[in-house]
């Protein structure tokens, strides 16, 4: 097994709340097979909300399985919900059960974003200046700040989901969940290679992991006038909820459509379709047994028929080139910059 130049190899893992249970247990399910770090078998790690979570686990190199773990015994903590009426005052789930378990010191700890031993980005938004932000490791020589932010503010940050939980502040800004613009983040991988890592398109090749997506579709039963009820039923706040959702599923079929002619037969797509049978025990915000049963089971099984496939073996057969970070911990000081 050697490194292959000039092949270029990203990972991109999407959002969906809970669902990340999916992504995570595919991941470990890989990590198995290959005996070492999955990130170890790419030059880039992209992630958005929950998959920003992972992306960053995995560019730590923390086991994916301890992920799988944490989402199983610590699931119904992150998502308890609390008194909110119907969401009007606050979010119905608090960020701090995620902060705590995110903060043990054998997840992040006290790492920062130079910790990490892979390059990676992680979308969000800042809504203090109402722009879209990427913060990455300081894989380029302008990458000169991020590397100094926690990975548990980055994390809360990418994770920060409308109408779920309450927007992340820190360094002086409110960050909100990158997955309103960037819920599949596999063309942010392909456009941070080619402009910042210097790889011709002809060269990236891409394996993006999904969160079991729901297709949000029209009710023809309903009214179709445009109010609250229209988009969420009796409950006002699910009109926030099933706009989020319904964003997030677009994004994830635009991603895969522009990917596949922009990579063609460089690019693949793990994911699974809810059946109508299913989606009722599977949601963003949906962390008990029955919910584990569907991502777990559909991990893997798609994990064992991906195995099968000469093209995916040989994405694991490639290892990716050592990272260049220019600043941080584990910067090269004799880069120049």
């Amino acid at each position: 097994m050697t490194t292959d130049a000039p092949r270029f190899q990203a990972l991109a893992l999407s959002g969906g709340g809970y669902r990340g249970l999916y992504t995570a247990k595919v991941l470990a399910d890989l990590e198995q097979e290959i005996g070492a770090p999955i990130a170890t078998r790419f030059d880039l790690i992209a992630g958005t909300s929950i998959g920003g979570i992972l992306a960053l686990a995995i560019a730590m190199e923390i086991p994916a399985e301890r992920m799988v773990k944490m989402f199983e015994e610590h699931g119904t903590e992150i998502f308890k919900r609390r008194i909110c009426l119907l969401g009007i005052l606050r979010a119905p789930y608090s960020s701090q059960p995620l902060k705590e378990l995110l903060s043990d010191d054998e997840m992040f700890g006290r790492r920062t974003l130079g910790d990490c031993k892979h390059p990676v980005i992680v979308p969000a938004i800042n809504y203090s200046t109402g722009q879209p932000q990427l913060f990455k490791t300081p894989h380029h020589p302008n990458f000169k700040r991020d590397h100094t932010f926690s990975l548990v503010d980055v994390a809360l940050a990418t994770s920060a989901a409308p109408a779920y939980f309450p927007r992340h502040t820190f360094n002086k800004n409110q960050y909100v969940d990158g997955g309103l613009y960037a819920n599949a983040p596999g063309l942010l991988a392909l456009h941070e290679a080619q402009s910042f890592l210097g790889k011709q398109p002809e060269d990236v090749y891409m394996i993006s992991i999904g969160t079991m997506s729901s297709k949000f579709t029209a009710d023809p039963r309903r009214n179709r006038s445009g109010g609250s009820y229209d988009w969420g039923g009796l409950n006002p706040a699910s009109m926030p909820k099933r706009l989020f959702g319904l964003s997030i599923s677009v994004q994830e079929s635009l991603s895969d459509f522009m990917l596949k002619h922009r990579l063609p037969s460089r690019y693949m797509h793990l994911d699974d379709v809810l059946t109508d049978e299913r989606a009722g025990a599977v949601a963003l915000d949906k962390a008990d047994g029955p919910a584990q049963e569907v991502l777990l089971g559909a991990a893997s099984e798609r994990s064992k028929a991906s195995l099968g496939q000469p093209e995916f073996i040989r994405f694991l057969q490639h290892l990716a080139a050592p990272a260049i970070f220019h600043y941080g911990a584990n910067a090269k000081r004799d880069i120049p910059c």
